[in-house]
This record gives C-alpha cells, sequence and structure tokens, in this order.
C-alpha cells in the first residue's frame, strides 16, 4: 500500500476531496463520475481503474467509504455529521464575543466538511451582522496572549476601552495601563472574560476580553498562583467558582431562598444555577434554595421578579426593595400615576 500511496499521493487528495463534497449516504459517484468531477475541477486526468484502486487505500486509511446497493462510492461519515455541525455553528453565531465576518469564516469551514447536500445555507450566516457583537477583530488573538502569558507565568499589561457621552468606544481613564496578574479564561453568558489579580485593589476583577487593548507580557513579573488567593481558595477547580459567580461579580457568596409562582418557574432556577439548586415543596408552596454571590442575585431577581420572590437572605430582600421603590418613584408620573389620569 505504501508504495500506492507514494506514486498516487496527489490523485488520492483529490479523490477524497472529490468524495467529501459530492456524496454522502443518501448520494453515491461512480468511478466515472468521479473523475469527470476531477477533470472538470482540477485539469487532471486519472483512468476509471484508478480510482478503485485510490478507493481501496482510503478504505485502508479508516475513511468510511460504502459502495452503493447498485453502483458507487459514497464516503458516509465525517469528522462531524450534520447534526453536531449544526450544533457548532449555532454555539459560534450565539457568541457574541465573535466578530461577525470571523463568525462566518468559522461557520464556512466547519460546512465544508459536509458534502454539498448536507451543507445548510443557514439564514444567521446572512443576520450575523446584524446581531450585537464585539467590534475587537483581535478578540482571538487577545486570548493567545493571555494565554501566553499564563502558561508562562507572567503578568500582563492593557488598557481597557469604555464608552464616552457620545456613544464612542475610547481607553478609560485616558488610557490608563493596567497591571495584572492573569487567573483563568471564561467564557460567560457569550462574551470571553478574564479573570485576573489586580495588586492596586488587592482582588480579582473579570474583565471582557473584546474591551482590552494593547496586551502585553510583562518579563519582570511572576505570575500568582490562583489557588493561593482567597477568591479561588476554597474552591475545587473554576467551574465551582463559576458556579456561585453567575454574572462574574466579585460580591460575597451568599445562601438564598427563593419562593417560585409556579413550576414553570424551576426552569429559570436550572437553567442558570443547575443541579446545585435545591427543588423543594412546603405547606403546598414550592421553594428553591441556591448559593450565589449576593450581587449576582440581586440582578437576577431583579430580571425574574414576575416568576419567584426572594425569602432570604434579609440583606438582598432590603436590597431589592429598596431598588424597586426607587425604580416605582423614577416612573411614577410617567406612567400617570401620580398627577394623571389615573391619580
Amino acid at each position: 500500500m505504501k508504495d500506492m500511496i507514494d506514486g498516487n499521493r496527489a490523485n488520492i487528495i483529490l479523490v477524497y476531496r472529490v468524495l467529501a463534497k459530492y456524496s454522502d449516504r443518501e448520494h453515491f459517484l461512480t468511478q466515472t463520475e468521479i473523475c469527470n468531477y476531477i477533470h472538470r475541477l482540477y485539469g487532471v486526468d486519472i483512468e476509471r481503474k484508478t480510482i478503485g484502486r485510490i478507493i481501496s487505500v482510503l478504505c485502508d486509511l479508516d475513511y468510511d467509504i460504502q459502495k452503493g446497493d447498485s453502483h458507487g462510492f459514497a464516503l458516509v461519515s465525517r469528522k462531524f455529521d450534520e447534526s453536531e455541525i449544526k450544533f457548532l455553528v449555532d454555539a459560534i453565531f450565539s457568541s457574541k464575543a465573535i466578530p461577525g465576518r470571523i463568525a462566518q469564516d468559522l461557520a464556512t469551514r466547519l460546512s465544508d466538511d459536509l458534502s454539498q447536500y448536507e451543507r445548510k445555507n443557514y439564514t444567521y450566516l446572512l443576520k450575523s451582522g446584524e446581531i450585537n457583537r464585539t467590534e475587537n477583530k483581535e478578540v482571538f488573538y487577545n486570548i493567545e496572549i493571555i494565554t501566553e502569558a499564563i502558561k508562562r507565568g507572567k503578568w500582563i499589561s492593557y488598557y481597557y476601552m469604555t464608552y464616552d457621552s457620545d456613544g464612542n468606544l475610547v481607553p478609560r481613564f485616558d488610557g490608563y495601563i493596567y497591571h495584572a496578574s492573569p487567573c483563568y479564561l471564561v467564557n460567560n453568558s457569550g462574551n470571553y472574560y478574564l479573570l485576573a489579580f489586580r495588586r492596586g485593589v488587592n482582588k480579582v476583577i473579570s474583565w471582557r476580553i473584546d474591551y482590552m487593548r494593547n496586551i502585553g507580557i510583562m518579563e519582570d513579573r511572576e505570575r500568582i498562583d490562583p489557588t493561593t488567593l482567597p477568591e479561588f481558595a476554597s474552591y475545587k477547580d473554576i467551574s465551582e467558582y463559576m458556579n456561585d459567580h453567575i454574572y462574574l461579580f466579585g460580591g460575597e457568596v451568599v445562601d438564598a431562598t427563593f419562593s417560585l409562582n409556579g413550576a414553570y418557574a424551576i426552569s429559570y432556577i436550572k437553567d442558570w444555577f443547575g443541579s446545585t439548586a435545591l427543588i423543594y415543596r412546603e405547606n403546598d408552596e414550592l421553594y428553591a434554595k441556591v448559593r450565589c454571590d449576593e450581587n449576582a442575585l440581586f440582578y437576577w431577581a431583579m430580571q425574574y421578579g414576575d416568576h419567584v420572590t426572594v425569602i432570604e437572605p434579609a440583606s438582598l430582600v432590603k436590597k431589592i426593595y429598596e431598588s424597586a421603590k426607587k425604580l416605582a418613584e423614577k416612573h411614577e408620573s410617567l406612567a400617570g400615576i401620580v398627577g394623571g389620569e389615573d391619580g
């Protein structure tokens, strides 16, 4: 077989390409059709009888090529099947951290592994530019630099972007250069974040990677082992930390109890807190116990206030009450409640 491969390496690649693009479980190609495709696409003439020998070689190399009931051959399995590629493409386009053109390129390259019949012209390929995405096309480059710094055990420097009153993205504090010890890279709610320790404030802060600019590796500073920091010391791994910090806020982790307005509210609990949430009934009422940082719980409870009620801790109940009261005062005149037709 080695002699066959050495003498026909280019032809083997051409046959594979044609099978990958023009065949699948529902579509088989005869040896003559394969020859015609190769001639038309690549200007190369291969004898029909050579095709059979090349297909045998590909089968020996563990490519899943099958012969049809009547005639023809097809590449029936690939690295990813159609449903897996659709899932991966969906994941790419649901991430706001991936710029539109890069998302399209990744989706196209994934879809290229399918036959022309399996390949889908997903509608979101056309709509991807309309999605509210990062404008930083260097996000993957930023991730590479941060990963390199972590591997080499070094700090990083960077400046951080924010929006001015005109809605323009500008460097925070007139281009102030931040120094931080990188801890972990995480993907949360469709955005990439860096959890990094800043000595100036003596704590771990989350940074949106697409807002970071001019990242550099600081050769003269040795990275701090994240497991020695108070924020991570009590956790077995970063996934446990993420379960307790669903919005990546750095607040105190507390145990909270919610009453649920109905069984449908369980899905909201499970979506955010997963298997760590305890759902139970008491006096025919439905409750949930969760553990998370209090700042994140505040925003989560405000978001799902129509479906859940905070029972404890008392500090969170008070915070939600005071915030809701301020919101009501801000909007009561606009809603016509005070001095209006309903007043």
